[in-house]
């Protein structure tokens, strides 16, 4: 699952289009992302050149399972 921390990022960078072209994905990579359409692991090149371009780690944009939280029963 992406971090918040990744989201905020890129909430910040808005447009996203600009973004997704500056960090080297296509406007609908990013869009499909975001979305949840793709849901992509840490080996994905499109979250590397995102973590890059934002400043941040691979490991950064994607939240530790042990941190998320459980859906009750």
């Amino acid at each position: 699952m992406l971090s918040k921390s990744l989201l905020a990022r890129l909430e910040a960078h808005r447009p996203w289009h600009r973004l997704a072209w500056a960090a080297g994905i296509s406007p609908a990579q990013l869009y499909r992302i975001t979305a949840g359409v793709d849901r992509p692991g840490r080996e994905d090149r499109r979250i590397e050149k995102l973590a890059t371009y934002l400043g941040m780690t691979v490991d950064e944009c994607f939240e530790d399972p042990e941190n998320q939280e459980r859906p009750r029963t």
